[in-house]
């Protein structure tokens, strides 16, 4: 009987140890993430800004976010087409909405509607720009509490 207790416990302490290094390993901690909501795309092709057009995101609400696009030499890029995905990498699952452009209410900066957040925690969003300088993208982080 104590033997038996004593295995059991031993396999609850490596249980409990697996999960925590998994959930480490696909859910970094806040502080680790890059929340920037400016940056270089991955080809350097381009600088996007990304925030929301008002306030500060929330649960429920459909949001829009303003996306701003310069080119290398810091000029606004018009008339690009801008592809947007994301979601939940911890949860394994996307946007709950279809979020895409819906104007460019000035040069080079675009409105992005349709975002809506269905819980706190660590989202991404994937930004795709196709211009006539190419196309290259970014990710952006965006944690909700």
């Amino acid at each position: 009987m104590k033997r038996n207790l004593i295995i059991i416990a031993a396999l609850l302490v490596l249980a409990v140890g697996g999960i925590a290094a998994w959930h480490h390993s696909v859910r970094p901690a806040a502080e680790e993430l890059d929340l920037s909501t400016e940056k270089p795309t991955e080809k350097g092709l381009y600088t996007l800004t990304f925030a929301p057009a008002e306030g500060k995101p929330s649960t429920g609400p459909i949001h829009a976010w303003k996306l701003t696009v310069k080119g290398r030499d810091g000029a606004p890029v018009t008339g690009a087409e801008i592809l947007v995905n994301g979601g939940m990498p911890q949860h394994g699952h996307g946007l709950p909405t279809s979020p895409g452009v819906t104007d460019e209410p000035e040069p080079g900066v675009y409105t992005i509607d349709g975002v809506k957040f269905s819980m706190s925690g660590w989202w991404v969003f994937d930004l795709t720009v196709k211009a006539a300088a190419g196309e290259d993208k970014a990710r952006f982080n965006v944690v909700l509490e």
